[in-house]
């Protein structure tokens, strides 16, 4: 369990680890990325009072060190035979959720990963979400989906330390110079075990404006969207895998940048924005079908009206 600057979710998501009943032994491990809020004073708080807090092998670095060398580092902590995954800001909400999932496990040698169902929780608006889930019966339909968007939400998972430590491996150099880790874990993974999905709602992924997976600073947001899609072509090259399954991911970066540049507020951002917009990679990578289903007429239109400030008068007028 990775924490930065999670003062007011850290209880709750370490709360839902320690409920956990199993017929084997938990070991929690906390890397606080040295956050500068309460978040210390939060985890001392439990570990000088719940029952459970033996369970808990806490770290705190000596400075802020970054989310990737952070993870990696909290990775290098675990010494069990299965490694869940869980950040500071995110809970479990079943107390037999690690239970079903090792027996899972234990029970199909050829899995390396195990993931359920999730609802997701809008921070900003108190909205819980009861996500329509999408899953995959066969390995060769996770790739090919995990390609297109990401289905499988990071905070539900177990892996077979074996494999995550190979897949670790494969892709260290990756995780150390982005931001999107997940996403490169999940692929490779995928890539290397068979997936099981238990089709029970067992953890909440909170939804935080500015956090690494949804950044509100242009650069940091650009930078996302770049590395989003970054590791998808990496994981297609490196596997020699067919270049049309980029089509996807290449349609909604760019339908990502223009949109925000539609409705940004500074004409500076639109063109930072639009500057990044992947023109070559359509051509080379986007089937027609593709194309056509995700860069309709109005992103079209956006995009022109954007390239001549248009959105960006249209904001600066309300």
């Amino acid at each position: 369990m990775i924490t930065y600057n999670h003062e007011k979710f850290i209880a709750e998501a370490i709360n839902g680890v320690l409920m956990q009943e199993c017929d084997f032994e938990i070991e929690l491990i906390i890397a606080n990325d040295c956050s500068p809020d309460q978040t210390d004073e939060v985890i001392q708080n439990i570990l000088e009072n719940h029952p459970r807090a033996s369970w808990i092998k806490y770290i705190k670095q000596e400075k802020n060190i970054g989310i990737m060398p952070n993870f990696i580092f909290s990775l290098n902590q675990c010494k069990g035979d299965f490694v869940a995954m869980c950040e500071g800001d995110d809970y479990w909400i079943t107390k037999d959720k690690l239970q079903k999932q090792v027996d899972i496990l234990e029970s199909n040698n050829n899995v390396g990963l195990v993931y359920t169902n999730v609802k997701h929780f809008k921070q900003s608006t108190g909205e819980l979400i009861e996500i329509i889930p999408r899953y995959a019966k066969e390995r060769t339909e996770v790739i090919p989906l995990m390609l297109k968007s990401k289905f499988i939400e990071f905070p539900t998972t177990v892996f077979r330390k074996t494999v995550l430590d190979k897949v670790i491996g494969i892709i260290k150099n990756e995780l150390e110079n982005g931001v999107i880790g997940d996403t490169r874990i999940l692929l490779e993974t995928a890539q290397n075990s068979e997936i099981y999905f238990l089709n029970e709602i067992t953890t909440v992924y909170r939804i935080l404006e500015g956090s690494a997976s949804h950044p509100t600073d242009i650069d940091k947001y650009i930078f996302a969207l770049k590395d989003t899609y970054l590791c998808r072509k990496t994981f297609v090259e490196r596997n020699s895998l067919d270049t049309k399954w980029l089509s996807d991911s290449v349609c909604n970066m760019n339908r990502g940048l223009i949109n925000s540049a539609f409705v940004s507020k500074k004409y500076s951002d639109t063109i930072k924005l639009l500057k990044n917009v992947l023109i070559v990679e359509v051509f080379k990578y986007c089937s027609w079908n593709v194309f056509r289903r995700k860069m309709k007429i109005d992103i079209l239109i956006k995009l022109l009206l954007s390239l001549f400030g248009i959105g960006f008068l249209r904001q600066k007028l309300r």
